[in-house]
């Protein structure tokens, strides 16, 4: 049996991760702040601390978001996972 020290892996795109991440937490602020479902015409006056600070993740998120995009869309095509699968989805 050959015996090495090293274990090589490949490594996974972290940015199914992130995405993944991303998601839940946006569902977990909308179950505490349901408000942020409102479309954003509809002016509250006196926001609470704890929505104020749910708009500004959901801000962070969205260009979290845009930077992921922008980064994928400068990678060439074999390096995006999946690049290589035959499966539609």
């Amino acid at each position: 049996m050959l015996r090495t020290h090293c274990v090589s892996m490949p490594i996974p795109e972290p940015f199914a991760l992130i995405d993944a991440t991303v998601a839940f937490t946006i569902q977990v602020l909308i179950a505490r702040h349901p408000e942020l479902l409102l479309p954003p015409e509809v002016p509250l006056l006196h926001p609470p601390p704890g929505l104020r600070a749910a708009r500004h993740i959901i801000e962070a998120i969205r260009h979290l978001h845009y930077a992921i995009e922008t980064y994928r869309d400068f990678l060439p095509d074999t390096l995006l996972p999946g690049a290589d699968d035959d499966i539609p989805f």
